[in-house]
C-alpha cells in the first residue's frame, strides 16, 4: 500500500455552484473516491469488504479551506491512513493548487462495522493488511461537531428532508457527502451570495435509508451556522457546523 495516495483533478461544471465555486459535496465525493482507490491499490476493494460483511462508516469529518476551489482549477489531492485509536480509524487529506500551495486540509474518523449485526468492530478484526503512513495526522484525536444547546440559541425548524433514491449509496444509506448539500441547501440566498464556506465539521450519529424523514434545524452564531438533523421520534442523525467568511463586509 502506497504511503501517501495522490490524485489530480479539475473542478468541472457539475462540481460547481452558481458562483463557480466547488460545492462541498463534490469535494467530499472526490475525497471519498480517492480513499477507495487508495485501498483498491492495496487489493482492498469495496466489493471485497462487502464479501467479508464489513463496511467503513464515517463518524466525523473536519474540513478547512484557506481558498475555495473554483471552476476550472487544477488541483492535487493527497490522502493517507493515519492509523487507529481504539475502534476509530483516522484518514487525512491535503488539497494543493496548481502552484503547489496547500489550500485545504481535512481529517476524517471512521469505524469498521459488521453490516449484518450493525456493530462496531475492533481494528484487529480487519482481515487485510493495512499499513499506516509515516506522515503524521493533521488533527490527531478528531473532535465531534459542537452545537449550542437549544436553550442558548434561537434554533429554527427548516423543514423535513426525505431521503431520495439519488442520495443513497451502495451501502443502502444516505451518502456522507450528501449531508454537505443538505446543510448548504439550508443557507439563505444572501448567505450564499455574500459568503464563502471555509470550514465544515459533520458528525454522523445514525444512518438514514431510502425514504427516511429527517427533521432539520439550524441556528447562527457569529460566522458559524449550526445544523442538526433528527428522526421524527427525536433521535439525532447528524450535527454539522459550517464556517462562513464574508465576500463582502456583512456575512449573515
Amino acid at each position: 500500500m502506497e504511503d501517501i495516495w495522490k490524485e489530480s483533478f479539475s473542478v468541472s461544471v457539475t462540481d460547481s455552484d452558481f458562483a463557480g465555486r466547488m460545492r462541498l459535496s463534490a469535494l467530499l465525493g472526490v475525497m471519498q473516491n480517492a480513499a477507495d482507490r487508495h485501498l483498491e491499490h492495496a487489493g482492498i476493494s469495496v466489493g471485497r469488504m462487502l464479501e467479508e460483511g464489513m463496511a467503513w462508516v464515517l463518524m466525523t469529518i473536519r474540513l478547512e479551506l484557506s481558498a475555495v476551489p473554483r471552476l476550472g482549477d487544477s488541483l492535487l489531492l493527497e490522502t493517507w491512513n493515519s492509523g487507529a485509536e481504539g475502534a476509530v480509524w483516522i484518514r487525512d487529506y491535503r488539497l494543493v493548487d496548481a502552484d503547489g500551495f496547500e489550500i485545504g486540509r481535512a481529517s476524517t474518523a471512521w469505524t469498521l462495522v459488521d453490516i449484518a449485526k450493525r456493530r462496531i468492530l475492533r481494528p484487529s478484526a480487519f482481515p487485510f493488511p493495512l499499513s499506516v503512513s509515516t506522515r503524521a495526522s493533521l488533527a490527531g484525536a478528531l473532535q465531534k461537531a459542537v452545537l449550542p444547546r437549544r436553550e442558548e440559541a434561537d434554533w429554527s425548524e427548516s423543514g423535513i428532508y426525505q431521503v431520495p433514491y439519488s442520495a443513497v449509496d451502495c451501502y443502502g444509506h444516505l451518502n456522507n457527502a450528501r449531508y454537505a448539500d443538505l446543510c448548504a441547501d439550508l443557507l439563505t440566498a444572501d448567505e450564499h451570495r455574500e459568503c464563502d464556506i471555509r470550514s465544515l465539521t459533520i458528525t454522523y450519529s445514525r444512518e438514514a435509508a431510502l425514504g427516511d424523514r429527517i427533521v432539520l434545524r439550524r441556528t447562527v452564531g457569529g460566522p458559524e451556522v449550526f445544523f442538526a438533523g433528527e428522526t421524527q421520534t427525536g433521535r439525532r442523525t447528524f450535527e454539522a457546523v459550517l464556517g462562513l467568511a464574508a465576500r463582502i463586509p456583512i456575512c449573515t
